[in-house]
C-alpha cells in the first residue's frame, strides 16, 4: 500500500478499493477449508477414544506407584496393606478402582478440546464401562489374584470414578469456559 499525502489521493484509493473485482479462492480451496472445518467439529471417534484411552492408561500406571491394584504396584505400601486387613473387601476394592480412574478421567476431561468432548458425549458411558472392564482385565491378565465378588465391586468403583471424574472436570469447564 502507497503512502497517501492528501486527501485526494485518500478518496482515490478508497475509490480503487471499492471498484475493485473480487477475487475468489479456487473451489480446491474452498473444499479443503471446508474439511479442515468439519474434522475439527467433528472428530473421529477412534482418535477421540484412543486419546482418552492413553491418558487414562497413563494416568492408571501413575496411580499405582501410590496405591497398588488387586496386588500390582510399585514400591512398598504397608499403610495400604493395613488398611486393607481392617476394611471390609467390597468397600476397599470399590475404593481403589476408583482411585484407578478417577484421576486418568479427569485429566481426560482437561485435555480433550471441547469439540472432543461433545463427539463423545453421548456414548462416555459405554466407554467408562468398557474402561473399566478392560482394565480389570489387564489386572487378571498380569496375574493379579482378584476373587470375583471383589472384581465386581472394583469394575464399579472404576465406573463411578470415571463418570465423577470426566464429569466434574467437563463441569468446570463449562461453568469457567
Amino acid at each position: 500500500m502507497k503512502k497517501t499525502t492528501s486527501e485526494h489521493e485518500l478518496r482515490q484509493e478508497f475509490v480503487d478499493f471499492i471498484e475493485t473485482k473480487p477475487v475468489s479462492p479456487g473451489k480446491h480451496v474452498d473444499q479443503a477449508i471446508l474439511a479442515k472445518v468439519r474434522n475439527d467439529l467433528q472428530p473421529a471417534l477412534w482418535r477421540v477414544y484412543g486419546k482418552f484411552t492413553l491418558v487414562q492408561a497413563a494416568a492408571g500406571f501413575a496411580t499405582l506407584a501410590v496405591c497398588p491394584q488387586f496386588g500390582l504396584g510399585f514400591g512398598q505400601h504397608e499403610f495400604l496393606h493395613a488398611l486393607h486387613s481392617t476394611t471390609p473387601s467390597a468397600i476397599y476394592y470399590f475404593l481403589c478402582g476408583l482411585f484407578f480412574v478417577v484421576l486418568g478421567a479427569a485429566l481426560a476431561g482437561l485435555i480433550l478440546s471441547r469439540e472432543e468432548i461433545r463427539a463423545v458425549y453421548n456414548s462416555k458411558y459405554v466407554y467408562f464401562f468398557g474402561y473399566s472392564v478392560l482394565a480389570y482385565l489387564i489386572f487378571v491378565a498380569l496375574g493379579a489374584e482378584a476373587f470375583v465378588v471383589s472384581s465386581l465391586v472394583w469394575i464399579v468403583g472404576a465406573l463411578l470414578g470415571n463418570i465423577l471424574g470426566f464429569g466434574t472436570i467437563v463441569r468446570l469447564r463449562e461453568a469457567f469456559g
